[in-house]
């Protein structure tokens, strides 16, 4: 017969054990600039993926008035300009 629940998620490593606060923050401590690297990493992950979407949202629109082939042209000479802004 299994034992009753205890309310303890048995996946929880600290499940039954008496933690210290001061062990905890030891554990989980993170350097001023290791929080701003992933701040930052965080930020431009966020901010291509949104970039992304509205581009798509973009073309979405443009394809609601405009023929395949006309939207298509726009973007080939959008990107050809993108290309030689070198």
């Amino acid at each position: 017969m299994p034992a009753p629940f205890d309310g303890q998620c048995s996946s929880d490593p600290l499940a039954g054990k008496q933690v210290d606060a001061k062990d905890f923050r030891m554990h989980s401590r993170r350097t001023p600039r290791e929080i701003d690297n992933l701040a930052a990493q965080q930020t431009e992950a966020f901010l291509r993926r949104a970039s992304i979407t509205y581009l798509e949202c973009c073309i979405s629109l443009m394809m609601t008035h405009l023929q395949r082939e006309e939207v298509a042209t726009v973007l080939e000479k959008e990107a050809e300009m993108l290309r030689e802004l070198d």
